[in-house]
């Protein structure tokens, strides 16, 4: 591996392209060969990792910030991706059945710096890619959401954390399962630390909450005291309402939705999907209430 205009690329040479770990040597490769910048991530950089004793291969996340690097800015930016690597370790422990599984993580020197990393399942594709599918049904689209939901749910209840970041490329087929990931935005219920600069925009444009656009255009300025610029585990239920609807339409819900423009004849699920929607926090419903009206539907479908 190398740094090449400050990203972690993989290096021309296969040989430099190894992690060590617990005496197993994995070797790197790019996501594909049109990746040349180690995926998507705005934090991190994504590739393969190949087992030398497997057919399969992992992936593996590198922070893209040195981590001997003392800029505050940055540092924060580290402590985001560790605080990433413990929810995920700890959605491990109590065995979440809908968000990715990390396998191992340390740090790894490269040209004259240290970068953290960690190794976690791969998934076959993401919300994306299978939502391009023609012969999606209206019963695996349910379903979808259910697994979703609960993944939501998992990190609210038993992590104590609120994703921020929930989009199509971060839900991950695994198996026969949905997983959620990139937990690079999580926010803990415990404040005694904030990560969040003020007037940061925390999140995937044409996902944001309304709250996320509050901070970004009105927090530390007067209006600030006006308008609601907390994000919160409401805040993933305004995104969550935004990815159903395009679950079950294809496009994202901009402006007064009515019944009128909901594809999926199904009055229930419209109103669940109006309600997550509202633009302030107190009118929407939380996540439990969520998953018990969607289960409402489950005998429609099948489920």
């Amino acid at each position: 591996m190398r740094i090449y205009k400050g990203k972690i690329v993989c290096s021309e040479d296969e040989s430099l392209n190894i992690l060590e770990y617990e005496e197993v040597f994995y070797q790197f490769q790019k996501l594909s060969e049109q990746d040349l910048s180690g995926g998507k991530g705005g934090n991190s950089t994504v590739f393969k990792l190949f087992d030398p004793n497997e057919q399969d291969y992992y992936i593996v996340k590198f922070c893209k910030y040195n981590i001997l690097n003392k800029n505050e800015k940055i540092r924060k930016r580290i402590y985001r991706f560790e605080n990433e690597i413990k929810a995920l370790e700890k959605a491990k422990k109590i065995n979440s059945e809908n968000i990715i599984e990390i396998f191992f993580s340390g740090e790894m020197k490269i040209g004259n710096g240290k970068y953290r990393y960690y190794v976690m399942e791969r998934g076959e594709m993401d919300l994306t890619e299978y939502l391009k599918l023609d012969d999606i049904s209206d019963q695996q689209k349910v379903l979808l959401c259910s697994q979703i939901l609960h993944g939501v749910n998992e990190l609210h209840q038993n992590l104590k954390v609120y994703h921020r970041d929930i989009k199509p490329d971060n839900i991950f087929f695994v198996g026969d399962t949905w997983k959620i990931g990139d937990l690079g935005l999580i926010s803990s219920r415990n404040k005694d630390f904030e990560l969040d600069e003020v007037g940061e925009k925390i999140g995937p444009y044409g996902w944001l909450s309304p709250e996320v656009t509050n901070k970004a255009l009105c927090e530390g300025t007067p209006l600030e005291n006006e308008f609601c610029c907390i994000i919160d585990e409401q805040s993933d239920v305004f995104q969550l309402g935004k990815l159903f609807w395009y679950i079950f339409q294809g496009n994202i819900p901009i402006g007064q939705i009515q019944k009128e423009d909901f594809k999926l004849n199904n009055q229930t699920i419209f109103l669940i999907i109006q309600l997550m929607l509202q633009y302030s926090k107190e009118r929407r419903p939380t996540m439990e209430k969520v998953e018990i009206e969607f289960q409402k539907t489950y005998s429609h479908f099948g489920i």
